[in-house]
C-alpha cells in the first residue's frame, strides 16, 4: 500500500478532504409472503409513491420499528401474574430493614427523593 507524504502536499494546497467511501452491500433478503387487505395495500402504494421507496423497504422498516413493541405488549404478564407478583412483596421492607417509626420512613422517602 502506498504512502503519501500528506506535509508535501499540505504546503503546496490550502486544504485537504478525505473522505473515505464505503460501500456497502445489500443485506441478503428473504422473499416473504404478505396478505393485505385492499385497504391496506392502498395505503402501502401511496406510502411508497409518497416516499419513492419500495413497498418491500416500507413494510421492513415498519416492521423493525413496531414489531418490539407488539412482542412486549404481548409478553407482558396478566393483571392476575401481576397482582399475584406484587403479594410476594407484601412485607418485604420489614424484612429487609426491621420496624421503623414514621419519622424514619419519612427521613428514607426525603432521602430517596433528594429532598434533604
Amino acid at each position: 500500500m502506498a504512502q503519501f507524504d500528506f506535509r508535501r502536499i499540505v504546503t503546496t494546497i490550502d486544504y485537504i478532504v478525505v473522505s473515505p467511501i464505503f460501500v456497502m452491500k445489500p443485506a441478503p433478503s428473504t422473499p416473504t409472503s404478505v396478505r393485505l387487505t385492499d385497504e391496506t395495500r392502498k395505503i402501502l402504494d401511496e406510502a411508497a409513491r409518497r416516499t419513492r421507496r419500495s413497498r418491500s423497504y416500507l413494510v421492513e422498516e415498519t416492521l423493525k420499528q413496531f414489531l418490539p413493541r407488539i412482542v412486549q405488549k404481548e409478553t407482558q404478564p396478566s393483571p392476575q401474574e401481576r397482582i399475584r407478583r406484587l403479594k410476594e412483596l407484601e412485607g418485604i421492607g420489614y424484612r429487609l430493614v426491621g420496624p421503623q417509626s414514621i419519622e424514619e420512613i419519612d427521613a428514607r422517602i426525603r432521602e430517596f427523593r433528594g429532598d434533604e
